[in-house]
């Protein structure tokens, strides 16, 4: 819908109110899967191409847990204070990165049958000097508390499934849980066992 409004947009804008190739310009809309775009999902699942994935994800992450050197070059995991997560670099990987947007939507459904609530799916669309930079995330958020005198379970923390495209070429796609530290909150789950539950 939101494509569809900035298309008439577009249309109605005189040629003189465009950008010089100086400025920056910036479009933020809800992201939404065109019909062709879920038929290819769905293609890409029938082949099974997110159990590829996960095995060479869950390759990676043994190795990782083992201390060891990645094999994978494409494939890093984040480790600091309040996040986690990995980070899958795709302009080396042609594959990898033909593949990143079924990634992107297989994780984000792996997360919601884990009792995760979509919070927002959204797609920021930046030019700069004939440079196009479009991130598309998915922002998922644990189950509502409603007990409101005890601290909420926060289970692995806030997710985001973010997916950076560079002049219409997929760059990297992060997976980054960041969870909180104050006493409103149960402390986080292990991370591992995150991945356990994507990984199997």
């Amino acid at each position: 819908m939101w494509s569809k409004v900035r298309q008439l947009l577009n249309q109605w804008l005189p040629a003189s109110s465009a950008p010089s190739s100086g400025q920056v310009t910036e479009v933020h809309e809800l992201l939404d899967r065109s019909e062709e775009e879920q038929d290819a999902f769905r293609e890409w699942k029938r082949r099974e191409g997110d159990v590829s994935f996960l095995e060479r994800l869950r390759h990676a992450y043994n190795i990782h847990r083992a201390g060891m050197d990645p094999e994978d070059e494409s494939l890093d995991f984040l480790e600091f204070q309040t996040t986690n997560g990995f980070i899958l670099y795709l302009q080396e990987d042609p594959e990898l990165a033909a593949e990143a947007v079924h990634i992107m939507d297989d994780l984000r459904d792996r997360i919601r049958k884990l009792g995760y609530r979509l919070a927002v799916s959204d797609r920021r669309i930046r030019d700069r000097q004939g440079r196009r930079e479009t991130v598309e995330k998915h922002y998922l958020k644990p189950p509502l508390n409603r007990a409101t005198d005890e601290p909420t379970d926060q289970l692995y923390g806030n997710i985001t499934i973010e997916l950076l495209k560079c002049t219409g070429h997929a760059c990297n796609l992060k997976f980054i849980t960041t969870y909180y530290t104050d006493r409103s909150y149960l402390p986080p789950h292990d991370f591992g066992h995150l991945m356990d539950e994507l990984i199997g």
